[in-house]
């Protein structure tokens, strides 16, 4: 597991507040995207009222052909 951002200079760690007050929305830019960025990325929060977490998977395709292949795939 590596510990985001690091030291890559394609990826950056962006946040803002909201939606709701005393909420902060994040994200993950990944420009230019690479087959090495592929994987499975989670996301770890906490504060004083408790902890989150959310994962999301990249899957990184050569042409729009393969996302209709890989689709039906998944799940």
């Amino acid at each position: 597991m590596e510990l985001l951002p690091g030291d890559r200079e394609n990826l950056a760690i962006q946040t803002r507040g909201g939606p709701e007050k005393h909420e902060v929305t994040g994200w993950v830019l990944i420009s230019p995207l690479s087959k090495e960025d592929a994987g499975e990325y989670e996301c770890h929060a906490s504060n004083a009222k408790g902890e989150a977490t959310a994962s999301a998977k990249i899957h990184v395709v050569e042409t729009l052909h393969e996302i209709a292949l890989t689709k039906g795939r998944e799940g």
